[in-house]
């Protein structure tokens, strides 16, 4: 796969061990052993659960597989829960396969390793799930569940966040128009969705106010300008092509963009169906969800993305294939009210026959934890992704950290000493329960620390005062919102 989640993986655990601090923020082995403060500004969730995985004396390399079959299984549990509500058992598990099996899905776990993304495929379904609960039914404990799901969402993917935000506005507008339109109902779930912030503070805080200090804009230029990575009309619905290559410019990409030929073939026979057969709107307006998803990957939604300046930070067009891909599935388990069953089984054989082939790995590397973790493997992990979240403050390394610190200056009285740590906000330096001088120096910034000849110094990555705010917001409302789940939301 193309992401670093092993990696990552590793260095979270590293974190929470030798800094015994959570959250984490800091990756200590990252930007050529220099460090870079990743979980910072990077979704942790996926984190938290692969160290679940490790609490079952699971490798790394395992845990972070167990992560990704996780995501596609709990995504499909939770599409299948959604789709009861609006199909019959037998629809929901329509929905629920063509979820599972859809290409993209594929693509995101086989060829990108987009571990975070692939794990928003499990809220997405969810979220929708409870906003229409809670309209319907206005029962609590359907508010309850969304904050805690709209959290799950922010802590995993923020840029999921972003792409699925608007869609899930238009589903709770089509819902609250479909029943008795009480204003009350938007005030609540607007409610709820503020206190999904207040709960992700710890993370939308440093993220909003300390994402200046890192070369994070840098994520939307060159490589990552979105002119470059729109699909054509051939890749979305007629190309079979299948690769374990990436985006590129032009229409000569070496990964799939396909939205699932059989995808979008049974939608448009829905659409026929339910104007014969006189059907639910509410199928008509999937639909029209799916396509105006599949719409935003191609050029022609160009004016679009020139328009909202914030879609620039999706990078990739292309990453609108959730969007189909969930309001295309939830769709298709409509054809159960319109099929019988043995035409349900043949059209389920169909989709497997066509979009199994896709959930393949390219090379099959049967490796350990200490292969991974060592000699070349390991460097090409340090050296990973080293622009994403490196302090503007320092020009960027060319060659790997060195294992000790060295002295700059030295007088009878106090002495400067240079860390292999890049300075960023937090790092603090403590002699005898002094505090020390800490600040950047030399081209790379440098932690540097001024102390007296002969003290024993200790180097902690605290919290800014930005990301002690967050945590305390997070943890009073994490308590605000148990006292209310045990009073009010049953």
């Amino acid at each position: 796969m193309h992401d670093f989640h092993v990696f990552r993986q590793q260095q979270f655990e590293k974190c929470l061990i030798q800094t015994k601090t959570f959250p984490c923020r800091w990756a200590p082995d990252a930007g050529l052993g220099y460090g870079e403060p990743v979980f910072n500004f990077y979704g942790q969730f996926p984190y938290w659960i692969g160290e679940i995985f490790r609490l079952t004396s699971m490798s790394i390399l395992d845990s972070v597989k167990a992560n990704f079959i996780l995501t596609i299984l709990a995504s499909s549990i939770a599409m299948y829960f959604l789709a009861r509500k609006l199909w019959s058992n037998t629809g929901a598990l329509v929905s629920a396969l063509f979820y599972a099996y859809a290409p993209y899905r594929a693509v995101d776990v086989w060829v990108r390793g987009a571990l975070n993304e692939s794990l928003a495929f499990v809220f997405f379904p969810l979220i929708l799930l409870f906003i229409k609960e809670f309209i319907v039914s206005n029962k609590n404990i359907y508010l309850f569940w969304l904050i805690l799901s709209l959290a799950g969402l922010t802590l995993t993917h923020n840029l999921s966040l972003l792409i699925f935000a608007p869609f899930a506005i238009i589903w709770t507008l089509f819902w609250w128009w479909q029943n008795n339109r009480s204003i009350h109902k938007i005030y609540d779930l607007t409610s709820a969705g503020l206190a999904s912030v207040l709960l992700s503070a710890f993370y939308l805080l440093p993220v909003l106010f300390e994402s200046s200090l890192v070369t994070l804009n840098q994520t939307t230029s060159g490589y990552y300008d979105f002119h470059l990575h729109y699909a054509t009309l051939k890749q979305l619905f007629l190309s079979t092509f299948w690769g374990f290559g990436g985006s590129t410019w032009g229409p000569n990409d070496t990964m799939s963009f396909a939205v699932g030929q059989i995808h979008w073939i049974m939608a448009i026979v829905l659409v026929v169906l339910v104007l014969i057969k006189k059907g639910k709107r509410v199928i008509l307006f999937l639909i029209s969800l799916g396509f105006f998803a599949t719409f935003l990957t191609h050029g022609k939604s160009d004016f679009i993305w020139n328009f909202i300046k914030p879609m620039a930070y999706i990078q990739f067009p292309w990453r609108f294939l959730t969007m189909s891909t969930l309001f295309l599935s939830l769709a298709c388990g409509a054809v159960a009210k319109f099929m019988p069953k043995i035409i349900l089984s043949v059209l389920l054989c169909l989709l497997l026959l066509l979009n199994t082939g896709m959930f393949r790995p390219d090379i099959w590397r049967d490796i350990t934890d200490e292969q991974q973790f060592s000699g070349k493997l390991w460097d090409e992990q340090r050296s990973s992704a080293l622009s994403d979240f490196w302090p503007k403050s320092a020009k960027l390394p060319n060659k790997f950290a060195p294992t000790k610190p060295e002295i700059i200056l030295q007088t009878d009285l106090y002495q400067k000493i240079r860390y292999p740590i890049v300075y960023f906000p937090g790092w603090t330096a403590r002699s005898n329960n002094q505090i020390l001088s800490v600040f950047p120096s030399g081209d790379l910034g440098l932690v540097t620390v001024r102390a007296p000849i002969n003290s024993e110094i200790k180097l902690i990555f605290e919290d800014t005062a930005v990301r002690r705010i967050g945590n305390i917001v997070s943890l009073l409302t994490l308590a605000l919102l148990v006292f209310w789940k045990i009073r009010y939301a049953r």
